[in-house]
């Protein structure tokens, strides 16, 4: 596909006008970047990870409102002391309701990291 577009785009620069040439590759650039931002936004996965007292009310509600599973890991920090830390993986569109549920049990911290690849 790049090779073909080069060939037009290097057609028209030849053949037709230089100008035009060069604005179609700047605005297919453009829009090319646009467009891939955008997509990858919305079909990455992101990695909500929780840090809390008590997990077994988010464990609970993560399952029966979005039928998704947790990685609990036991942890512990310097002011609040000992603590556990779920890790969810859910898609863009479920993000909003696992924020609804965390925001639900009180004391809970938690930050969300876009995920490129998840390697099995």
């Amino acid at each position: 596909m790049i090779a073909f577009n080069a060939c037009v785009y290097g057609a028209v620069f030849v053949l037709l006008d230089r100008d035009s040439a060069l604005l179609s590759l700047l605005v297919y650039i453009v829009a090319t970047s646009i467009i891939d931002h955008f997509t990858d936004h919305f079909e990455a996965l992101k990695q909500v990870t929780i840090i809390t007292k008590d997990p077994d009310a988010i464990i609970c509600d993560i399952k029966e409102e979005l039928n998704k599973t947790c990685t609990i890991i036991n942890s512990s920090g310097v002011i609040a002391g000992e603590n556990m830390t779920l890790i969810c993986y859910v898609n863009y569109f479920e993000l909003q309701k696992v924020k609804e549920i965390i925001s639900r049990n009180k004391g809970s911290f938690s930050t969300v990291s876009t995920i490129d690849e998840i390697l099995r």
